[in-house]
């Protein structure tokens, strides 16, 4: 019987030790990335018109492509990486920048055009924005 008592309390802290166990999340750095910072960016700051394709190969990355040919260097890339979502809509699976198509041909566009792109949105927003009043607006309150 003692036996048994004994077996159950071992068998009963091992099964815990399993069950509480905690999940870990690896990393990939950029250090490990296939690809490299390269000569590429240099083209988009001396030249605010030029624009590239590059086709996507198995395991790139948006922020390694765009790291490769916009550098870290006086850019936001979520603007770039958005502007770039929004001229290639048939390279990311349901328009998603962490899913992109192996082997689509990816436009990356110049500066000029991400600069006209969030200068068109902001006057956009500016014209909607006087045509409302807030006499116009219906409020709600409780149930």
């Amino acid at each position: 019987m003692k036996k048994n008592i004994i077996f159950l309390f071992v068998f009963n802290i091992f099964l815990n030790s399993f069950l509480f166990a905690e999940p870990f999340v690896v990393h990939e750095y950029a250090g490990t990335s296939s690809i490299n910072v390269n000569e590429n960016s240099k083209n988009f700051y001396e030249n605010e018109d030029y624009s590239t394709y590059y086709k996507i190969k198995k395991n790139d990355s948006l922020s390694g492509i765009l790291n490769k040919f916009y550098g870290t260097n006086n850019l936001n890339l979520n603007v770039v990486k958005a502007a770039v979502l929004l001229k290639n809509k048939h390279a990311f699976v349901r328009n998603n920048a962490n899913f992109m198509f192996a082997n689509k041909r990816l436009y990356l566009p110049s500066v000029k055009e991400i600069k006209n792109l969030i200068y068109k949105n902001t006057k956009r927003k500016s014209s909607i924005s006087k045509n409302f009043t807030r006499e116009k607006e219906i409020y709600f309150f409780g149930n």
